[in-house]
């Protein structure tokens, strides 16, 4: 029987991935392709970027477009999975964008979208640290803060598809205005975005520090790869930076943990690869604000890492194909 497989995308902030999954969930080769996003040039260069990931993913796989038997995709929300649409991504100026449809329209094979939070939940649960958990929240901090919600293995997305916005939680109701209507949001504040915008205000005010002395205080050359540095070599100014977005993060961790009481909330994203100068931070606010103690193995980091919502995406499209019982296998030439 000739072999069939799952076309996988990932539409980040700064970078855009493809995969080719097997049916029964192996990537092909190993090979995941990256290349830069487009995120800010507008829908009509995301799609086309998007699709030439695909293809050039495709190609290096060795595998023929015609056994792609459906699309698996992660994108920024809001957006209905159902049909892959993109209402309103307001941090990057993406709104009425109905990927899935042109998704399904250039590669002939049924798609399914969902945001990488949700995704990683998803994946975590099944194959990542928190595997076999009933209850897993998952939250990227990254370009922003998203999130997603694993119940009884099934994703919970809420009435309006909406569940799971954690980087939208209010940590300072009077704090910095957000895109999305609200204030003090905590991807406002923990996010890499965030982070570097901060980073940037203090390098413009002469504060001493060697991360801001190696760029000759140059703050459009200040960067998430130097703040690290600066910390390894024991820099104040960037441990202290550090230990604030432990506390930034531990905060939202606690609002999590006293509305579900989940098993393990999983953290993933570029921002947790420097966790080793924030978690123990992070786990003390926890405790501070939390109504109950949280044992600290039940916040866990991804090991999945950059690849977390590529097999998420897997697992979305294989569920739904399964679920259709093959009634969407057959392509649409």
């Amino acid at each position: 029987m000739e072999n069939k497989y799952y076309l996988i995308l990932d539409i980040g902030g700064t970078k855009t991935t493809g995969a080719v999954f097997t049916e029964e969930g192996s990537p092909v080769k190993d090979v995941f392709l990256t290349a830069p996003s487009v995120t800010y040039e507008g829908k009509d260069a995301v799609f086309r970027n998007t699709v030439e990931v695909g293809r050039r993913t495709l190609e290096q796989a060795g595998v023929d477009p015609a056994a792609i038997i459906g699309v698996g995709a992660a994108a920024p929300g809001p957006l209905d999975y159902r049909t892959g649409y993109i209402i309103d991504v307001p941090m990057m100026g993406w709104k009425d964008f109905p990927l899935g449809d042109l998704l399904q329209q250039e590669f002939g094979a049924p798609v399914r979208v969902d945001n990488d939070g949700n995704l990683g939940a998803l994946a975590e649960q099944r194959v990542g640290v928190a595997k076999g958990e009933n209850s897993v929240l998952y939250m990227t901090v990254s370009t922003g803060c998203g999130g997603g919600i694993v119940l009884g293995g099934r994703i919970y997305r809420g009435r309006s598809g909406g569940a799971g916005e954690f980087g939208h939680m209010s940590i300072d109701y009077n704090g910095i205005p957000c895109p999305c209507g609200s204030r003090g949001c905590l991807e406002l504040y923990a996010s890499g975005t965030a982070m570097n915008r901060r980073m940037r205000s203090d390098c413009e005010k002469k504060i001493p520090s060697s991360l801001f002395a190696g760029t000759g205080y140059d703050p459009d050359r200040i960067n998430g790869a130097l703040l690290g540095k600066a910390a390894k070599e024991n820099d104040a100014y960037a441990l202290e930076f550090f230990r604030q977005e432990g506390r930034y993060l531990g905060a939202g961790l606690a609002n999590l943990f006293n509305l579900f009481d989940p098993d393990v909330i999983v953290l993933g994203g570029g921002v947790t690869k420097s966790a080793e100068f924030f978690k123990e931070e992070m786990l003390a606010e926890v405790n501070r604000r939390s109504c109950l103690p949280v044992a600290r193995e039940r916040i866990r980091f991804s090991e999945l890492n950059d690849r977390v919502t590529l097999y998420g995406a897997y697992f979305l499209i294989n569920d739904y194909l399964q679920e259709e019982g093959g009634a969407g296998r057959e392509r649409k030439e």
